[in-house]
């Protein structure tokens, strides 16, 4: 619903929920999975990866200064944050550009569309005129800045934390509770959106637009034009309500598998 609301340029929807109805009515309950397919299949192994990031980055920024992990700020989080999310980009982008042409693949129930699937749009997007670099990875500038705002996501994340855990009797952060990465990774995700939610409506717009030559979107400033000029400031935040609903739930349960898995592997990692 978030991607079709991002990207309506005809006044198709009056909102998310009428877009959830609309979406129902004409094309089926199987219509609101559409390109469920690529965040299915990779969305683990990029969180892997960016959590893999993370800790590596954050590694690095504090043994810079002769400190430990165990001495790590929020800053210092933050800072990793940037780095590991303008890393990731080069695995995100592909996979949300497949995702958003598939979820605005619009087709009468029964009917396939434009794609039958995220293997024919990849297909379709490498071998046809635009290739990898204009076609699956349209859109990577504003991805970038998208993930790079991973500071708010981290850094929010550890500084949530530390407020609700009491603090240890030297003084140092406590003890990272799963109830706290249940509070703290909820209202993570809503930091994150705040913080990038325009860009993520101008990144969807690009990816999602035809796949024409020339690009309906020569880049970030054409789309950010277009959307101002159909909806002024609002249109920045289109499908905002779905996302930030979203948002709790999901980044609760990331965290919480992430704090639950630390606990289990070895306290020491190798970097």
């Amino acid at each position: 619903m978030k991607i079709r609301v991002q990207t309506d340029t005809s006044g198709r929807f009056k909102g998310p929920l009428d877009c959830f109805k609309q979406t129902l009515r004409r094309e089926g309950l199987l219509a609101v999975y559409k390109g469920v397919t690529p965040p299915l299949v990779a969305t683990g192994f990029v969180n892997s990866c960016l959590f893999g990031m993370q800790g590596y980055f954050l590694h690095r920024i504090v043994a810079t200064s002769g400190r430990s992990l165990a001495d790590s700020t929020p800053v210092d989080v933050a800072q990793a944050a940037v780095l590991g999310g303008a890393c990731i980009s080069l695995l995100v982008a592909p996979m949300e550009g497949v995702k958003a042409r598939l979820q605005v693949n619009y087709a009468r129930k029964g009917e396939a569309g434009l794609y039958s699937g995220p293997v024919d749009c990849i297909r379709k997007l490498v071998t046809g005129p635009l290739g990898v670099r204009r076609g699956l990875y349209r859109g990577w500038v504003p991805t970038v800045l998208c993930r790079m705002s991973n500071y708010a996501y981290f850094g929010s994340y550890e500084v949530i934390r530390r407020k609700i855990t009491p603090p240890k009797e030297d003084g140092s952060p406590g003890e990272r509770t799963l109830s706290a990465a249940v509070v703290s990774g909820a209202l993570a995700g809503v930091c994150y959106w705040l913080s990038c939610y325009p860009m993520d409506v101008i990144k969807n717009r690009i990816q999602a637009a035809p796949d024409t030559i020339p690009p309906r979107y020569a880049g970030i400033a054409g789309a950010a034009r277009d959307i101002y000029a159909e909806a002024g400031w609002r249109g920045f935040f289109r499908g905002f309500s779905p996302c930030i609903l979203r948002a709790f739930p999901a980044n609760a349960a990331c965290f919480l598998a992430f704090e639950l898995m630390m606990k289990l592997l070895p306290q020491e990692q190798p970097w």
